[in-house]
């Protein structure tokens, strides 16, 4: 019976750490409520801080207008540097001054939660920086997102998968008592 219990705890546990790790799923537009949201952005660089971000979603596509902290950049590409050295300028998103003097840049976004290769052009250095950009899906609103099946799939999998383990653990108890 102690072995039963063990066992019967081991897979309670296995089950917590799986539903408790995170992983990035991508979200994309088809998966969200046409609308606009304010949402976060998480940069990979301290020189490059998101302070407000706008997220607009229309039909398949999304946009996000984003507000820097700072000053430094004309310009930005989404893609590595190498690849704006070669960019053609319709390719930049170039800033627009907010009352506040703040410079803002329109991007589009191809999924919230999944890294976006993002270089930025430093007006006083003259060159450009890479970055990495990931939009937060888990800051949009709870109406913001349509519903997504896949978490009461993985739900009901482990529950069936529990319920056969003890099923069978159960059995080999009684075979083991008959004996």
């Amino acid at each position: 019976m102690k072995r039963f219990i063990s066992v019967i705890m081991l897979m309670i546990m296995a089950l917590c750490l799986c539903s408790c790790e995170k992983e990035m799923t991508p979200i994309y537009a088809g998966d969200i409520n046409d609308g606009t949201y304010n949402i976060e952005v998480k940069s990979s660089s301290s020189m490059f801080k998101i302070i407000d971000c706008e997220l607009t979603v229309s039909g398949e596509k999304m946009t996000a207008v984003m507000t820097l902290s700072g000053t430094g950049y004309e310009k930005l590409f989404l893609g590595k540097r190498e690849e704006a050295d070669n960019a053609t300028d319709s390719q930049f998103s170039y800033f627009t001054e907010t009352d506040e003097g703040k410079y803002c840049y329109k991007i589009p976004v191809e999924a919230l939660d999944k890294e976006i290769y993002c270089a930025g052009f430093s007006i006083r250095k003259q060159k450009w920086y890479d970055r990495t950009l990931v939009f937060k899906a888990d800051t949009l609103p709870d109406v913001a997102l349509k519903f997504n099946p896949v978490p009461v799939i993985i739900i009901a999998v482990a529950v069936v998968v529990v319920i056969t383990a003890m099923t069978i653990i159960i059995i080999k108890c009684r075979k083991k008592r008959g004996q």
